[in-house]
């Protein structure tokens, strides 16, 4: 079984081809990555013998996320799912992002920049092994994030670069930023949970496949205040 996963939600994105749950190639984009997406496709589609043919099914974040690369990832797996009638999975980006994370005993809070001076986070947590989401995705300030973190915690994702020092200096030892993690792209990540889920709940629908982007855009802001 090949799948094809798909993460444009994040500024540098990533394309990634698995077998039957292992990551045989994957490619990382630049920060101009939504111009790449189709070059990075092709990359990992090189390492077949027959290319796009032997693709058993395809997945893609849906956010949250950068709204433009999101549109682009999800329009491009719309056309490859037409083109060849094989079913897809929509991956949530910030689950993505803690499957990466191997089983631990604390809780998993990938954060990712939304800009405004918030993040996007959602808290996950291994249970048996197996990841069970917390709560659900929200923006919040990172003052709000610190208030609602009460236990040590792994924080992970681009959400820890620019506010990293400021959770630091605010949640102490209850900041963990160092935990094992999977050498991976996030959309290697998404294609290994959908190939968990490939027998349970393949789609073939496509006006199910929406982008989540957790906050309106600035166009849809903008569009309020003016009626």
């Amino acid at each position: 079984m090949i799948l094809l996963g798909l993460d444009a939600s994040t500024p540098k994105g990533s394309v990634a081809l698995l077998k039957d749950g292992q990551v045989i190639a994957e490619s990382v984009g630049s920060s101009t990555f939504s111009d790449q997406l189709l070059v990075l496709v092709d990359e990992v589609l090189g390492k077949l013998d027959r290319g796009l043919e032997e693709v058993d099914g395809f997945c893609v974040t849906t956010g949250p996320g950068s709204f433009t690369g999101l549109r682009i990832g999800v329009s491009l797996i719309k056309g490859l799912v037409l083109a060849t009638e094989k079913p897809f999975w929509a991956i949530n980006t910030l689950e993505a992002y803690a499957n990466l994370v191997e089983p631990v005993s604390q809780p998993i809070c990938p954060i990712l920049d939304a800009r405004k001076k918030e993040v996007y986070t959602a808290k996950f947590k291994y249970t048996n092994d197996k990841l069970v989401r917390e709560t659900p995705d929200h923006a919040v300030s990172p003052q709000e994030l610190c208030d609602l973190t009460q236990e040590p915690t792994v924080f992970l994702g681009g959400g820890v670069e620019p506010y990293g020092d400021f959770l630091t200096s605010q949640l102490g030892n209850k900041f963990i930023d160092q935990a094992p993690v999977k050498n991976q792209t996030v959309a290697a990540s998404a294609a290994q949970l959908a190939f968990n889920r490939f027998q349970a709940s393949p789609c073939f629908d496509l006006d199910a496949l929406t982008v989540h982007y957790v906050r309106k855009s600035e166009a849809e802001l903008n569009s309020n205040i003016l009626n």
